[in-house]
């Protein structure tokens, strides 16, 4: 691809993910000149944005077309890349996620992407996230999609499975595991080869090599991580020890899916107040920079961390367009035979590349360790009856989910558990609650 891109930002009022694509937006140079939609339904985060976007655009002298709108049908039409941070009322439904699966006597450590809190997750974001990618598929066919809404695997396998839109899953998790193996054997990035496969944050280390030599650094790692702290990921070490792989993306993630997890790590789950004021703080920063009472000079002179770990979604789409040969720490894509002994309609997490600006998945050349393979095909298998679950607004399905959940122990706490969740989030959730007439996939609602 060597035009000038259109590109739009789904979710772009959010404090965090929006202002970390536009920084890196506005550093691309293969991006000047470009088309830049900003879509959120949220209007006061909408035009804090555009402002601090209109204001770094002059600074870079960038000369990217902005525009922001509330409406994604507005945005669409001849769209090149579409990314997407979207939620359904994020905070105060995942906060009740995670206090009902405890109340029902769940050992959930996270409630976000695994076990009873991801099987209510799926259930509103899959349904939103399809609405979206059906308007793309119809709007802006031959659009990438680059989604960063969670939980990801499940949104990446929705719309695979029930669209024809070209989707990558991007998740700053293994990117994030790489730079502290840097740490840890103190090199840099580039010099290091970790190979991390599995669902997302589900995702096992088979190889850490040299990238150069090819030199194998399992031995070293080893070394190090045994000279760490006990408090330290304790449940990913562990799991190393007595499953000999490593997990990535930190304890909090991995032990989403391991119901023996909480035994080790509690089930304090996120810290949502720390959260909420970061979040207030960060929004604050950007209303001064949008208003030109500080100055934006330092964004543009310094990567966002997800460029600076190599995962950035707009150096991504930056080196699509330039056509660029390189890799990516990890995509979230369709098996498709990348990873041996895994479904093939499935989908995986694997080490990204790029070829002449085209993103692929990297082919594994061997099956995963019995045990760790044993784990990521029950997690596909639930995941596949979740999403099927809300797609079609099935209780069945979703209690099927459940009752093949490792997390879940006792069948009627699983069935009180769907229905305390369904009527929790029953304003988000219409197909459950349609009375037998069919209801629509998604909508154009999207909430950052």
């Amino acid at each position: 691809m060597t035009k000038v891109p259109s590109i739009v930002v789904v979710g772009a009022g959010s404090a965090v993910f929006g202002l970390s694509f536009l920084q890196d937006l506005f550093q691309a140079e293969a991006l000047r000149g470009s088309s830049l939609w900003l879509v959120d339904v949220n209007p006061q985060a909408l035009a804090r944005m555009q402002r601090l976007a209109d204001r770094l655009n002059a600074a870079a002298g960038a000369a990217i077309r902005v525009q922001g709108t509330t409406l994604l049908d507005e945005a669409l039409p001849g769209a090149n890349f579409v990314v997407t941070s979207v939620a359904v009322d994020r905070i105060p439904s995942w906060q009740a996620d995670h206090k009902l699966a405890l109340r029902h006597g769940f050992a959930s450590v996270l409630s976000e992407n695994g076990g009873p809190g991801g099987l209510s997750h799926t259930l509103r974001s899959v349904p939103l996230m399809l609405g979206i990618a059906q308007q793309v598929q119809r709007l802006a066919p031959g659009a990438w999609l680059l989604n960063y809404t969670n939980p990801e695997n499940r949104v990446c396998l929705a719309i695979s499975r029930y669209t024809n839109v070209r989707t990558i899953g991007l998740c700053h998790g293994v990117a994030a595991t790489i730079e502290w193996a840097c740490g840890l054997l103190g090199r840099e990035q580039h010099e290091l080869d970790m190979v991390a496969v599995g669902v997302n944050h589900f995702t096992w280390v088979t190889s850490l090599t040299d990238r150069r030599t090819g030199y194998d650094l399992m031995p070293a790692f080893d070394s190090a991580l045994e000279g760490l702290p006990d408090d330290v990921w304790p449940l990913c070490r562990y799991t190393y020890r007595r499953l000999g792989t490593f997990p990535t993306t930190g304890d909090d993630h991995v032990g989403e899916y391991l119901p023996w997890a909480a035994g080790i790590i509690g089930t304090k789950g996120y810290d949502f107040e720390a959260f909420t004021r970061e979040a207030s703080e960060t929004a604050a920063r950007i209303e001064r920079w949008g208003a030109g009472v500080d100055p934006v000079d330092a964004l543009l002179a310094e990567p966002s961390f997800e460029a600076r770990v190599n995962h950035s979604a707009a150096r991504l789409i930056a080196d699509m367009v330039a056509g660029e040969d390189g890799h990516r720490p990890s995509f979230i894509v369709p098996n498709d035979g990348l990873v041996p002994g895994l479904a093939p309609d499935s989908v995986v997490e694997v080490p990204g590349r790029l070829a002449r600006g085209v993103p692929r998945g990297r082919a594994l050349e061997t099956e995963l360790p019995v045990a760790v393979r044993a784990l990521v095909e029950r997690e596909q298998e639930i995941q596949s009856l979740a999403v099927d679950a809300a797609v079609t607004g099935s209780r069945d399905l979703a209690l099927r989910a459940l009752l093949v959940d490792p997390l879940v122990h006792d069948a009627r706490a699983a069935e009180a558990f769907l229905e305390e969740a369904l009527q929790r989030h029953r304003a988000y959730l219409p197909r459950f609650w349609a009375d037998g007439a069919e209801q629509p996939l998604g909508g154009t609602i999207v909430v950052s």
